[in-house]
């Protein structure tokens, strides 16, 4: 199973996935809506899964001489792996926006969408939904 990550990260992940987790830096834009990195982040896994169908990358996986789960289990590991990366660099973020940069006009006066902890929440939500959308058309 730690083959098939290995995998993924390497061979099947878009370069677009690591750059759209970049992205998750979007929690210190004052006056944007900020739940769009959290967005990015799952339109790169989106991406990488599209182009791995394109390549028949399932199909030369499953030719393997492998368990056919081990399989699966890379390829929803490289998912958590990205989403979860993705989420601490939301979470320090979210962290210095609260206690270092607190007094800063421009996130005092914000009319959107603070980076506190409901901002987390909802960006595990929005990671929970794509997973379970993901799963049924994917996998």
């Amino acid at each position: 199973m730690k083959r098939f990550l290995n995998k993924e990260i390497r061979l099947s992940a878009l370069p677009l996935t690591w750059f759209f987790l970049g992205f998750a830096a979007m929690t210190l834009l004052p006056g944007y809506p900020i739940l769009c990195g959290a967005f990015f982040i799952t339109l790169g896994i989106y991406q990488s899964f599209q182009n791995a169908r394109e390549a028949n990358d399932i199909l030369y996986s499953a030719l393997l001489p492998v368990a056919k789960g081990d399989v699966v289990k890379g390829k929803f590991l490289f998912v958590a792996l990205i989403e979860l990366c993705g989420f601490a660099l939301m979470a320090i973020l979210t962290l210095l926006r609260m206690t270092i940069w607190a007094d800063v006009l421009v996130y005092r006066q914000n009319v959107l969408m603070n980076a506190n902890l409901f901002y987390l929440g909802t960006a595990l939500l929005i990671f929970g939904l794509f997973n379970v959308i993901l799963s049924a058309a994917f996998l």
